[in-house]
Protein backbone atom coordinates (compact mmCIF):
# COMPACT_ATOMS: atom_id res chain seq x y z
CA UNK A 1 0.00 0.00 0.00
CA UNK A 2 1.24 3.50 -0.88
CA UNK A 3 0.13 6.38 1.44
CA UNK A 4 1.05 10.35 1.21
CA UNK A 5 0.63 12.26 3.87
CA UNK A 6 0.09 15.93 3.55
CA UNK A 7 0.48 19.22 4.74
CA UNK A 8 -1.76 21.51 3.19
CA UNK A 9 -0.35 24.81 1.74
CA UNK A 10 -0.94 27.10 4.79
CA UNK A 11 2.30 29.39 6.21
CA UNK A 12 2.98 29.55 9.27
CA UNK A 13 6.25 30.17 11.18
CA UNK A 14 6.91 26.79 12.46
CA UNK A 15 6.18 23.97 10.35
CA UNK A 16 4.04 21.79 13.21
CA UNK A 17 2.46 20.02 10.27
CA UNK A 18 5.12 18.25 8.69
CA UNK A 19 6.82 16.83 11.76
CA UNK A 20 3.58 15.81 13.47
CA UNK A 21 3.37 13.67 9.74
CA UNK A 22 6.74 12.47 10.50
CA UNK A 23 5.57 11.27 13.70
CA UNK A 24 2.18 9.42 12.34
CA UNK A 25 4.42 7.90 9.57
CA UNK A 26 6.45 6.02 12.20
CA UNK A 27 4.05 4.16 13.34
CA UNK A 28 3.05 2.95 10.11
CA UNK A 29 6.04 2.39 7.84
CA UNK A 30 6.23 -1.29 8.28
CA UNK A 31 2.65 -1.90 6.23
CA UNK A 32 2.78 0.41 4.09
CA UNK A 33 5.26 3.05 1.68
CA UNK A 34 4.92 6.36 2.78
CA UNK A 35 5.74 9.62 1.31
CA UNK A 36 5.27 13.37 3.03
CA UNK A 37 4.62 16.08 0.97
CA UNK A 38 4.97 19.37 2.39
CA UNK A 39 2.77 21.80 0.77
CA UNK A 40 3.68 24.89 2.74
CA UNK A 41 4.09 27.36 0.14
CA UNK A 42 2.47 25.43 -3.04
CA UNK A 43 -0.57 26.20 -4.59
CA UNK A 44 -3.78 24.28 -4.02
CA UNK A 45 -3.41 22.61 -8.22
CA UNK A 46 0.31 22.34 -7.27
CA UNK A 47 -0.41 20.31 -4.59
CA UNK A 48 -2.69 17.93 -5.72
CA UNK A 49 -0.44 17.73 -9.02
CA UNK A 50 2.80 16.69 -7.25
CA UNK A 51 0.64 14.65 -5.05
CA UNK A 52 -1.20 12.46 -7.78
CA UNK A 53 2.05 12.01 -9.18
CA UNK A 54 3.28 9.75 -6.21
CA UNK A 55 0.59 7.24 -6.94
CA UNK A 56 -1.03 6.82 -3.48
CA UNK A 57 -4.05 4.06 -2.28
CA UNK A 58 -4.41 6.69 0.26
CA UNK A 59 -3.71 10.48 0.89
CA UNK A 60 -3.59 12.00 4.82
CA UNK A 61 -4.08 15.21 4.92
CA UNK A 62 -3.36 17.10 8.44
CA UNK A 63 -5.02 19.92 9.72
CA UNK A 64 -3.51 22.17 12.57
CA UNK A 65 -5.47 24.66 13.56
CA UNK A 66 -9.64 25.39 12.95
CA UNK A 67 -8.06 28.23 10.53
CA UNK A 68 -6.96 25.20 8.45
CA UNK A 69 -10.08 23.68 8.13
CA UNK A 70 -11.71 25.58 5.03
CA UNK A 71 -8.33 25.35 3.09
CA UNK A 72 -7.99 21.49 3.61
CA UNK A 73 -11.47 21.25 2.24
CA UNK A 74 -10.79 23.17 -1.02
CA UNK A 75 -7.79 20.77 -1.43
CA UNK A 76 -9.91 17.76 -0.81
CA UNK A 77 -12.31 18.70 -3.53
CA UNK A 78 -9.58 19.57 -5.78
CA UNK A 79 -8.05 16.26 -5.38
CA UNK A 80 -11.85 14.59 -6.26
CA UNK A 81 -12.30 17.01 -9.22
CA UNK A 82 -8.82 15.93 -10.90
CA UNK A 83 -9.79 12.27 -10.66
CA UNK A 84 -7.93 10.77 -6.98
CA UNK A 85 -10.76 7.79 -6.39
CA UNK A 86 -8.17 6.37 -2.96
CA UNK A 87 -9.14 6.96 0.33
CA UNK A 88 -8.86 10.29 1.83
CA UNK A 89 -8.27 10.64 5.79
CA UNK A 90 -7.84 13.96 7.65
CA UNK A 91 -6.57 14.14 11.15
CA UNK A 92 -5.41 16.81 13.50
CA UNK A 93 -7.05 19.54 15.94
CA UNK A 94 -8.77 21.35 13.00
CA UNK A 95 -10.45 18.26 11.95
CA UNK A 96 -11.51 16.99 15.37
CA UNK A 97 -13.06 20.08 16.16
CA UNK A 98 -15.25 20.50 12.42
CA UNK A 99 -15.13 17.22 10.69
CA UNK A 100 -18.37 17.99 8.67
CA UNK A 101 -17.52 20.27 6.39
CA UNK A 102 -14.41 17.94 5.50
CA UNK A 103 -16.29 14.95 4.92
CA UNK A 104 -18.56 17.04 2.91
CA UNK A 105 -15.73 17.88 0.76
CA UNK A 106 -15.10 14.51 0.03
CA UNK A 107 -12.91 12.60 2.57
CA UNK A 108 -13.75 9.53 3.85
CA UNK A 109 -12.72 9.22 7.06
CA UNK A 110 -11.99 12.32 9.99
CA UNK A 111 -9.73 10.98 12.78
CA UNK A 112 -10.35 12.77 16.18
CA UNK A 113 -7.62 12.82 18.83
CA UNK A 114 -4.58 10.99 18.75
CA UNK A 115 -4.03 9.27 15.08
CA UNK A 116 -0.87 7.02 15.40
CA UNK A 117 -3.40 3.51 16.36
CA UNK A 118 -6.39 4.80 14.72
CA UNK A 119 -4.40 5.49 11.19
CA UNK A 120 -2.63 2.25 11.22
CA UNK A 121 -6.31 0.30 11.78
CA UNK A 122 -7.78 2.24 9.27
CA UNK A 123 -4.52 1.29 6.59
CA UNK A 124 -4.98 -2.65 7.69
CA UNK A 125 -8.72 -3.12 7.62
CA UNK A 126 -10.13 -0.34 6.07
CA UNK A 127 -12.86 2.01 7.32
CA UNK A 128 -15.25 0.31 10.09
CA UNK A 129 -17.51 1.44 12.37
CA UNK A 130 -15.87 -0.84 14.98
CA UNK A 131 -12.80 1.74 14.66
CA UNK A 132 -12.37 3.66 17.13
CA UNK A 133 -12.20 7.52 17.16
CA UNK A 134 -13.33 8.25 13.71
CA UNK A 135 -16.05 10.78 12.39
CA UNK A 136 -17.74 9.35 8.88
CA UNK A 137 -21.28 9.93 6.92
CA UNK A 138 -23.52 7.29 6.75
CA UNK A 139 -26.11 8.22 4.59
CA UNK A 140 -25.31 12.07 4.75
CA UNK A 141 -25.41 11.90 8.69
CA UNK A 142 -22.42 12.27 10.83
CA UNK A 143 -21.84 9.45 12.78
CA UNK A 144 -19.03 9.33 15.43
CA UNK A 145 -17.55 6.19 16.35
CA UNK A 146 -16.51 5.66 20.38
CA UNK A 147 -12.77 7.71 21.34
CA UNK A 148 -9.67 5.69 21.62
CA UNK A 149 -7.75 5.23 24.87
CA UNK A 150 -4.85 7.54 25.23
CA UNK A 151 -1.64 5.99 23.73
CA UNK A 152 1.36 5.08 26.00
CA UNK A 153 3.99 8.10 24.14
CA UNK A 154 6.77 5.81 25.83
CA UNK A 155 6.27 3.32 23.20
CA UNK A 156 6.03 5.74 20.28
CA UNK A 157 8.96 5.48 17.77
CA UNK A 158 10.90 8.38 16.65
CA UNK A 159 10.10 10.45 14.19
CA UNK A 160 10.40 9.67 10.31
CA UNK A 161 12.49 12.54 9.71
CA UNK A 162 14.33 11.07 6.74
CA UNK A 163 10.78 11.47 5.03
CA UNK A 164 10.30 15.08 6.07
CA UNK A 165 12.01 18.34 3.79
CA UNK A 166 15.11 20.01 5.56
CA UNK A 167 15.03 21.15 8.56
CA UNK A 168 13.03 25.09 8.67
CA UNK A 169 14.81 27.91 9.59
CA UNK A 170 17.34 25.40 11.32
CA UNK A 171 14.92 25.01 13.88
CA UNK A 172 14.52 21.30 14.59
CA UNK A 173 10.79 20.18 16.50
CA UNK A 174 11.16 17.70 19.41
CA UNK A 175 7.71 16.02 21.20
CA UNK A 176 8.71 14.77 25.08
CA UNK A 177 5.16 15.17 26.39
CA UNK A 178 1.45 15.33 25.06
CA UNK A 179 -1.24 17.55 26.64
CA UNK A 180 -1.98 19.41 29.54
CA UNK A 181 -3.44 18.50 33.16
CA UNK A 182 -5.08 21.46 33.84
CA UNK A 183 -8.46 22.43 32.23
CA UNK A 184 -8.24 25.87 31.43
CA UNK A 185 -11.95 26.14 29.61
CA UNK A 186 -10.82 28.32 26.50
CA UNK A 187 -8.23 25.56 25.73
CA UNK A 188 -9.09 23.18 22.40
CA UNK A 189 -5.81 21.61 23.37
CA UNK A 190 -6.16 19.71 26.23
CA UNK A 191 -9.84 18.89 25.23
CA UNK A 192 -8.07 16.84 22.29
CA UNK A 193 -5.80 15.06 24.88
CA UNK A 194 -8.95 14.43 27.33
CA UNK A 195 -7.36 17.02 30.09
CA UNK A 196 -4.42 14.54 30.73
CA UNK A 197 -0.88 15.19 30.37
CA UNK A 198 1.50 12.03 29.31
CA UNK A 199 5.11 12.64 29.15
CA UNK A 200 7.97 10.70 27.83
CA UNK A 201 10.50 9.61 30.96
CA UNK A 202 14.22 11.95 30.96
CA UNK A 203 15.98 8.67 29.53
CA UNK A 204 14.15 8.67 26.41
CA UNK A 205 13.93 12.44 26.16
CA UNK A 206 17.82 12.88 26.38
CA UNK A 207 18.37 10.18 24.33
CA UNK A 208 15.97 11.77 21.45
CA UNK A 209 18.27 15.27 21.60
CA UNK A 210 21.50 13.39 21.54
CA UNK A 211 20.07 11.88 18.58
CA UNK A 212 19.19 15.40 17.14
CA UNK A 213 22.54 17.21 18.70
CA UNK A 214 24.73 14.46 16.64
CA UNK A 215 22.42 15.50 13.61
CA UNK A 216 23.79 18.84 13.70
CA UNK A 217 21.03 20.30 15.58
CA UNK A 218 21.88 23.93 16.41
CA UNK A 219 18.34 25.03 18.05
CA UNK A 220 15.48 22.88 19.47
CA UNK A 221 11.53 23.69 19.72
CA UNK A 222 9.75 21.39 22.19
CA UNK A 223 6.75 21.04 20.45
CA UNK A 224 4.66 20.06 24.28
CA UNK A 225 1.89 22.29 24.60
CA UNK A 226 3.61 22.05 28.48
CA UNK A 227 6.86 21.29 29.16
CA UNK A 228 7.13 21.89 32.52
CA UNK A 229 3.91 20.39 33.92
CA UNK A 230 6.30 17.48 35.45
CA UNK A 231 8.53 20.07 37.08
CA UNK A 232 10.92 16.90 38.62
CA UNK A 233 10.89 15.49 35.45
CA UNK A 234 12.34 18.02 33.62
CA UNK A 235 14.81 18.68 36.53
CA UNK A 236 15.65 14.89 35.84
CA UNK A 237 15.99 15.71 32.01
CA UNK A 238 18.11 19.02 32.65
CA UNK A 239 20.50 16.71 35.25
CA UNK A 240 20.84 13.84 32.56
CA UNK A 241 22.00 16.63 30.07
CA UNK A 242 24.43 17.93 32.06
CA UNK A 243 28.15 16.92 30.53
CA UNK A 244 26.78 15.83 27.31
CA UNK A 245 26.49 18.08 23.82
CA UNK A 246 23.87 20.43 23.44
CA UNK A 247 21.95 22.35 21.42
CA UNK A 248 22.96 26.52 21.30
CA UNK A 249 19.10 26.74 22.88
CA UNK A 250 16.20 25.52 23.20
CA UNK A 251 13.16 26.83 23.33
CA UNK A 252 9.86 25.58 24.79
CA UNK A 253 6.02 26.44 26.52
CA UNK A 254 5.11 26.56 30.25
CA UNK A 255 3.05 28.20 33.26
CA UNK A 256 4.05 30.30 35.18
CA UNK A 257 2.58 28.33 38.56
CA UNK A 258 4.47 24.99 37.15
CA UNK A 259 7.65 27.27 36.32
CA UNK A 260 7.50 28.58 40.68
CA UNK A 261 6.80 24.50 42.04
CA UNK A 262 10.01 23.69 42.18
CA UNK A 263 13.16 26.58 43.30
CA UNK A 264 15.43 25.31 41.43
CA UNK A 265 13.86 24.15 37.95
CA UNK A 266 14.53 27.77 36.39
CA UNK A 267 17.71 27.13 37.10
CA UNK A 268 18.42 23.83 35.63
CA UNK A 269 16.80 24.69 32.11
CA UNK A 270 19.01 27.78 31.60
CA UNK A 271 22.08 25.64 32.59
CA UNK A 272 20.58 22.98 29.70
CA UNK A 273 20.14 25.52 27.65
CA UNK A 274 16.64 25.87 27.45
CA UNK A 275 16.39 29.74 26.87
CA UNK A 276 13.43 30.91 25.04
CA UNK A 277 10.23 30.47 26.59
CA UNK A 278 6.34 31.67 25.71
CA UNK A 279 4.24 31.53 28.33
CA UNK A 280 0.25 31.51 28.30
CA UNK A 281 -0.73 34.66 30.75
CA UNK A 282 -4.01 34.85 28.86
CA UNK A 283 -5.24 38.02 31.36
CA UNK A 284 -4.26 39.60 34.38
CA UNK A 285 -7.74 40.36 35.63
CA UNK A 286 -8.37 38.04 38.27
CA UNK A 287 -12.02 37.82 38.02
CA UNK A 288 -11.56 36.36 34.53
CA UNK A 289 -8.76 34.54 35.32
CA UNK A 290 -10.59 33.22 37.97
CA UNK A 291 -13.84 32.26 35.26
CA UNK A 292 -11.47 30.73 32.72
CA UNK A 293 -9.59 28.46 34.78
CA UNK A 294 -6.24 29.95 35.22
CA UNK A 295 -6.35 32.42 38.23
CA UNK A 296 -2.59 33.06 38.36
CA UNK A 297 -2.36 36.59 39.43
CA UNK A 298 0.23 39.53 38.35
CA UNK A 299 2.57 38.69 41.33
CA UNK A 300 2.65 35.43 40.71
CA UNK A 301 3.52 35.81 37.29
CA UNK A 302 6.04 38.56 37.89
CA UNK A 303 8.35 36.62 39.93
CA UNK A 304 8.57 34.22 37.71
CA UNK A 305 9.26 36.48 34.64
CA UNK A 306 12.51 38.01 36.80
CA UNK A 307 13.78 34.78 37.71
CA UNK A 308 13.59 33.44 34.20
CA UNK A 309 14.95 36.97 33.28
CA UNK A 310 18.04 36.78 36.25
CA UNK A 311 18.54 33.44 34.53
CA UNK A 312 18.91 34.64 30.97
CA UNK A 313 16.01 32.84 29.23
CA UNK A 314 14.34 35.03 26.84
CA UNK A 315 10.64 35.45 27.13
CA UNK A 316 7.38 35.90 25.50
CA UNK A 317 4.24 36.44 27.19
CA UNK A 318 1.08 35.58 25.36
CA UNK A 319 -2.47 37.54 26.19
CA UNK A 320 -5.80 36.97 24.85
CA UNK A 321 -7.94 39.73 23.77
CA UNK A 322 -11.42 39.88 23.80
CA UNK A 323 -12.57 37.21 26.56
CA UNK A 324 -15.78 37.39 28.50
CA UNK A 325 -16.89 40.63 30.60
CA UNK A 326 -13.42 41.99 29.61
CA UNK A 327 -13.72 46.12 29.62
CA UNK A 328 -12.53 48.57 27.18
CA UNK A 329 -10.79 49.82 30.49
CA UNK A 330 -9.01 46.48 31.58
CA UNK A 331 -7.93 46.60 27.88
CA UNK A 332 -5.96 49.57 28.23
CA UNK A 333 -3.55 48.13 30.99
CA UNK A 334 -2.85 44.91 29.13
CA UNK A 335 0.64 46.78 27.56
CA UNK A 336 1.67 47.95 30.18
CA UNK A 337 1.17 44.66 32.18
CA UNK A 338 3.46 43.29 29.66
CA UNK A 339 6.10 45.53 29.83
CA UNK A 340 5.87 45.19 33.06
CA UNK A 341 6.72 41.51 32.91
CA UNK A 342 8.35 40.17 29.60
CA UNK A 343 11.02 40.61 26.86
CA UNK A 344 8.41 40.06 24.21
CA UNK A 345 4.50 39.38 24.39
CA UNK A 346 1.90 38.98 22.14
CA UNK A 347 -1.80 39.33 21.93
CA UNK A 348 -4.07 37.14 20.48
CA UNK A 349 -7.92 37.19 19.72
CA UNK A 350 -10.33 35.36 21.79
CA UNK A 351 -11.38 32.44 19.55
CA UNK A 352 -14.37 30.18 20.61
CA UNK A 353 -13.26 26.98 19.91
CA UNK A 354 -15.97 23.98 19.49
CA UNK A 355 -15.60 21.30 22.06
CA UNK A 356 -14.78 23.83 24.75
CA UNK A 357 -17.02 25.21 27.83
CA UNK A 358 -16.78 28.62 26.11
CA UNK A 359 -17.68 27.59 22.59
CA UNK A 360 -20.21 29.37 20.63
CA UNK A 361 -21.92 29.25 17.53
CA UNK A 362 -19.38 30.98 15.44
CA UNK A 363 -15.99 29.62 15.37
CA UNK A 364 -14.11 32.50 14.49
CA UNK A 365 -12.62 35.51 16.53
CA UNK A 366 -14.90 38.70 16.06
CA UNK A 367 -13.02 41.25 13.51
CA UNK A 368 -13.20 43.81 16.62
CA UNK A 369 -11.11 41.46 18.88
CA UNK A 370 -8.84 40.53 16.09
CA UNK A 371 -8.01 44.04 14.99
CA UNK A 372 -7.59 44.66 19.12
CA UNK A 373 -5.40 41.84 19.78
CA UNK A 374 -3.00 42.90 16.61
CA UNK A 375 -2.95 46.74 17.87
CA UNK A 376 -1.89 46.28 21.18
CA UNK A 377 0.70 43.96 19.74
CA UNK A 378 1.98 46.95 18.00
CA UNK A 379 1.50 49.00 21.01
CA UNK A 380 3.66 46.42 22.84
CA UNK A 381 6.34 46.68 20.24
CA UNK A 382 6.29 50.45 20.01
CA UNK A 383 6.70 50.67 23.50
CA UNK A 384 9.62 52.54 24.40
CA UNK A 385 10.61 50.47 27.53
CA UNK A 386 10.35 47.26 25.56
CA UNK A 387 12.11 49.09 22.89
CA UNK A 388 15.06 49.85 25.36
CA UNK A 389 14.72 46.37 27.18
CA UNK A 390 15.24 44.39 23.78
CA UNK A 391 17.83 46.39 22.14
CA UNK A 392 20.43 46.72 25.46
CA UNK A 393 19.73 42.50 25.53
CA UNK A 394 20.33 42.72 21.69
CA UNK A 395 23.98 43.97 22.63
CA UNK A 396 24.74 41.06 24.68
CA UNK A 397 27.10 38.51 23.05
CA UNK A 398 24.56 35.92 24.59
CA UNK A 399 22.13 33.63 23.23
CA UNK A 400 19.25 36.05 25.02
CA UNK A 401 21.02 38.39 22.95
CA UNK A 402 21.01 37.20 20.02
CA UNK A 403 17.09 36.07 20.75
CA UNK A 404 16.95 39.67 21.29
CA UNK A 405 18.35 40.79 17.63
CA UNK A 406 16.11 37.94 15.91
CA UNK A 407 13.07 39.49 17.43
CA UNK A 408 14.06 42.90 16.85
CA UNK A 409 14.30 41.76 12.85
CA UNK A 410 10.79 39.73 13.03
CA UNK A 411 9.09 43.10 14.79
CA UNK A 412 10.73 45.26 12.01
CA UNK A 413 9.90 43.13 9.01
CA UNK A 414 6.32 42.63 10.33
CA UNK A 415 5.72 46.35 10.78
CA UNK A 416 7.17 46.81 6.64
Amino acid sequence: MRVTLVKPPEQARLNFGTFSLGVLASAVTDIASVDILDATYLSVQDTVHAALKLKSDVIGITTMSLHSVEKVSILIQVFRQEGFRGKILVGGHGASMLPLPILQSGADVVVYGEGEETFRELLQIGISEKIQGIYFLKEGTLQKTKPRNLIDIEKLKVPARNLCNEVENGIYLLETSRGCPHSCSFCETSRFFSCTWRGKSPQKVVEEIEGLVNDDAVAIQIADDNFTADPKRVIEICRLLKDKPLPLFFMFSARTDDLLKESTLISNLAESHFLRTTIGVETLVPEIAKSIGKPIGFREHKRAFDKLRKEGIFTVASFIVGLPNETEAMRMRYVEWAVQLSDSAVFLPFQPFPGTPMASEVNDPEEWCAKCAEDLTLQFRRHPVALERLTLAAQESTVKGMLARATLKNWALDNT
